[in-house]
């Protein structure tokens, strides 16, 4: 029996910018009720198109979405869009102090014991500090917090972050990481965050979307490789992977990292199609474990165990075979 419940459930939905030009395409896509998500992809992607769909900023031009087991009514987006807190690339603060802009926010949805809320969520954002300043006071990250305490403040059951790290210097950026990291297992409310970095997205988040051209891709995009597929291969600029049986088009091949199998030595051809050796230039501890980037013509990146980079005694500069089956590379 199937017991996940979702926040938001897209069936066949489409958006059109002016022009009738198509800029989101989603045949179908859950978003779990209760967890992180992270939507991923290149600039133009979709997105931020994404996410002010998710805010009820925009309604989807076709097809169906489902928000808490309902369907969206279009004439209920202000109703929606009051239990979902989001958080632009480029928060902005309104006149006054931090306290005036959380009070002022608390007014509004006519909120009781101000002062105690707005002094356990500034806490709580480890910005207390900040109460008395005004917006051009305040550091990339303490703007970026003390919008975000702004919404937190109201509980909102969705919370939407647009490409949060943007802007944060890495004191900032890995205490927002922590606070992602753990932000819907304290609260159980939904969060939905967009970032450029597909391995932060995939450290941080429960479930992650990848986009690529307004379309949903079940491929992580790293490893993401530009070419064309001639009969059972396909040929990037430098390489010519191996691909498996089916794939007849497409401009884009990717294969995930814990797909990706290091060794010393050339391992037989009856065990992997795809065998590359190349030279290691990043060696990275990745929330746990070994981010490995090797050059092999395109660079490739791996995910390893701390045991598995003391048996293969990898180095920087060293070399290393990279091996993966032929069914593990998606095409698009």
């Amino acid at each position: 029996m199937n017991d996940i419940k979702y926040s938001y459930q897209f069936d066949q939905a489409q958006f059109f910018y002016e022009g009738n030009n198509l800029a989101l395409s989603l045949d179908k896509l859950d978003i779990a009720a209760g967890k992180t998500t992270a939507l991923i992809g290149a600039n133009g992607s979709g997105k931020s198109t994404l996410l002010n769909i998710l805010a009820f900023l925009e309604p989807v031009s076709q097809g169906e979405l489902i928000f808490n087991q309902k369907k969206v009514n279009k004439k209920h987006l202000i109703d929606y869009r009051r239990q979902v807190g989001f958080l632009a690339q480029k928060p902005f603060m309104l006149y006054g102090t931090v306290y005036d802009n959380i009070n002022l926010a608390l007014r509004i949805h006519k909120q009781k014991q101000r002062p105690e809320k707005i002094k356990q969520i500034l806490k709580q954002l480890d910005i207390s500090h900040c109460e008395q300043k005004v917006a051009k006071q305040l550091s990339g990250g303490e703007l970026q917090k003390s919008a975000l305490a702004r919404m937190l403040v109201l509980d909102p059951k969705v919370l939407l972050l647009d490409e949060p790290f943007s802007y944060l210097d890495q004191n900032s950026a890995q205490s927002l990481e922590d606070f992602l990291q753990t932000y819907s297992e304290k609260t159980g409310n939904t969060l939905v965050f967009s970032t450029h970095d597909r391995l932060q997205g995939y450290a941080l988040a429960d479930n992650v979307v990848a986009l690529a051209s307004g379309k949903q891709v079940l491929t992580p995009l790293i490893n993401l490789f530009h070419g064309v597929v001639k009969g059972d291969k396909f040929y990037s600029e430098h390489l010519c992977i191996a691909l498996g049986g089916g794939v007849m088009q497409g401009q884009h091949a990717s294969i995930k990292p814990i797909d990706i199998i290091l060794s010393t030595d050339e391992l037989g051809k009856n065990s992997m199609r795809n065998r590359f050796q190349g030279r290691v230039v990043v060696i990275a501890e990745e929330r746990g474990s070994v981010r490995i980037n090797i050059d092999a013509g395109e660079i490739f990146k791996a995910i390893i165990t701390f045991q598995a980079l003391k048996e293969l005694n990898l180095v920087l500069g060293g070399c290393v075979w990279i091996n993966f089956k032929s069914n593990a590379v998606v095409v698009f």
